[in-house]
């Protein structure tokens, strides 16, 4: 599978921002519509930040502690010895997160270059 066809959506969502952002240019300043874009972009950032993680596992442990002479809590996914060890593998981007990184870095570095 071609690397467009995979993108389909990033480029989708990112073309519908962009061209609500041209539509509101004559109601209102080219700068206002930039830092639209550049707070967009900024969400859209911290949502591939967070699925990054979510694949790194970082946010094993996070729930409920076992107490000791407890039994092994049901939503508990890895065991509490192999927690160090997930959390050390290697970083994965997933669709999800290259689809935020796709449309999040193009709208940044479009507000920036249309604010100067």
């Amino acid at each position: 599978m071609s690397k467009l066809k995979q993108n389909r959506w990033a480029l989708t969502t990112l073309a519908a921002i962009l061209v609500i952002g041209l539509v509101a240019v004559p109601f209102t300043s080219l700068v206002k519509v930039a830092n639209f874009w550049f707070m967009i972009g900024l969400v859209f950032l911290i949502g591939a930040a967070f699925f990054i993680i979510e694949k790194g596992h970082m946010f094993a442990g996070w729930r409920r502690r076992r107490h000791k002479n407890e039994d092994p809590l049901p939503e508990e996914k890895i065991s509490v010895r192999n927690v160090a060890t997930v959390k050390n593998g290697p970083i994965v981007v997933n669709k999800y997160a290259r689809f935020c990184l796709i449309v999040s870095i193009t709208l940044i570095v479009l507000g920036i270059v249309v604010t100067l």
